[in-house]
């Protein structure tokens, strides 16, 4: 999130959190964001979508890494090799610190260690957990 998020800042793009089909909730067209985090319209100056408005948008194409310009039914599984490669392209482009060309960038691969500290202290710092999420961190916190 924090690596999109910087992208988005550096390029002037809307940050939209898609997090429909997560392994953490049974229904795969919820979008997880809001069901764990309060609703933000905006992180450090960056236009945030990321509640259930986002099952009513189409994304406009041409999108980047270009394997999600295929049709949706080829897009249904994507094999471990597809998922490190897209992860290295977009590796290259938010260190290149220039823009695509695409009108959507597609961020579905884990770019963990690949952002700076300052922008996963900016997500902290605008992100919370929903307060029945932080109470129960907070029993665990108590608890041990």
């Amino acid at each position: 999130l924090a690596a999109a998020w910087r992208f988005a800042k550096q390029t002037g793009r809307t940050l939209a959190i898609d997090w429909r089909g997560s392994c953490y909730l049974d229904e795969p067209s919820t979008n997880a964001f809001p069901v764990f985090f309060e609703p933000v319209q905006a992180i450090a100056g960056v236009r945030v979508i990321c509640d259930d408005e986002i099952n009513h948008y189409s994304f406009p194409g041409p999108f980047f890494p270009a394997w999600w310009n295929k049709p949706s039914i080829d897009c249904i599984y994507r094999p471990d090799e597809q998922i490190f490669r897209e992860r290295d392209e977009l590796d290259q482009l938010f260190q290149s610190r220039k823009d695509s060309d695409a009108n959507t960038v597609v961020c579905d691969a884990c770019l963990m260690w690949r952002c700076d500290q300052e922008a996963e202290r900016e997500i902290f710092r605008n992100i919370k957990p929903r307060p029945e999420i932080q109470s129960r961190i907070n029993a665990i916190y108590r608890e041990h």
